[in-house]
């Protein structure tokens, strides 16, 4: 069976800009969606926030500045999302040359403003209540690193003494994984050995799943589908969503594409959000 049944209604649309790739997004404990696009034309990495249950966007193109001299934190470029934490973003810049990451800027969207931000520590994990940071310094020439808990709301040490190596590897071994944290179901390549979504893909009409991407979630089935045109060379790729055995949704991610879509959908709640054309962000209401 493959029959359309009532389609899902699409909640919002967000469009980052002519040339914009949206690049990362996480979901604030108060029910925002802050993200990051990126302008590789103008090397510009802004930020921008929105209110999932509405759609409104209340903040757009905010630029990271450095945290003592007027200029963009990373050169306006070298910089993304660490984690989130009640309704605050934790940003981060690379260092010069480099992709190891430093600083954190403790980010309220809302209110456009930093809340506290420390360029002498470097985010390692959340663990809810504290944040794992590290602190490098130089000891006869050779780099040391202290590693240390803050609070996350203030940015000051929890405790002045320093972790031992056994504490850190056993807190990293116990962090949860982000996703799992925000609550939100990533997509996997559907691969031997993974019946749930071969069956789910098969009982729906995709009898090629080598080239797919899937969540199986309740009752849903959400797929994106990518073929290659061997005439042309390029890539579609084309997100479907099936309720049972019946197709609710269904809207082309991208088409004409030297490659496909990758990672391009996800689940949070209630919602599914997907790119559309690396420019639009589109959330569908699964409900």
């Amino acid at each position: 069976m493959n029959n359309h049944r009532e389609q899902l209604a699409v909640r919002w649309r967000y469009h980052a800009g002519h040339g914009a790739l949206v690049w990362q997004m996480m979901f604030t404990e108060t029910g925002d969606l802050i993200g990051q696009k990126r302008f590789t034309a103008t090397r510009k990495a802004l930020f921008f926030g929105i209110e999932t249950s509405t759609g409104h966007l209340f903040r757009n193109n905010y630029l990271l500045m450095d945290h003592l001299h007027p200029l963009p934190a990373g050169e306006g470029w070298f910089t993304g999302i660490e984690t989130v934490r009640g309704a605050l973003v934790y940003c981060y810049a690379c260092q010069p040359y480099s992709p190891e990451h430093q600083g954190v800027w403790a980010l309220d969207v809302r209110a456009g403003e930093v809340v506290w931000s420390r360029s002498d520590i470097s985010f390692i994990a959340n663990l809810g209540d504290e944040f794992l940071v590290c602190r490098t310094s130089l000891f006869n020439g050779f780099p040391e690193r202290e590693f240390l808990l803050i609070d996350p709301m203030s940015g000051t040490v929890v405790s002045n003494a320093a972790l031992e190596s056994h504490q850190v590897h056993a807190i990293r071994e116990n962090v949860l994984p982000e996703e799992e944290r925000q609550q939100i179901i990533l997509p996997k390549f559907v691969l031997e050995g993974m019946p749930e979504e071969q069956l789910a893909l098969q009982r729906v009409g995709v009898a090629d799943t080598s080239r797919c991407e899937c969540i199986v979630h309740c009752s849903v089935t959400v797929a994106a589908l990518h073929e290659l045109s061997i005439s042309t060379g390029v890539w579609r790729s084309t997100l479907a969503v099936w309720r049972m055995d019946g197709l609710v949704y269904e809207e082309c991610m991208e088409d004409v594409a030297d490659k496909p879509c990758l990672n391009n959908f996800l689940i949070q709640g209630d919602h599914l959000y997907y790119l559309k054309g690396k420019e639009e962000l589109v959330c569908v209401v699964l409900s």
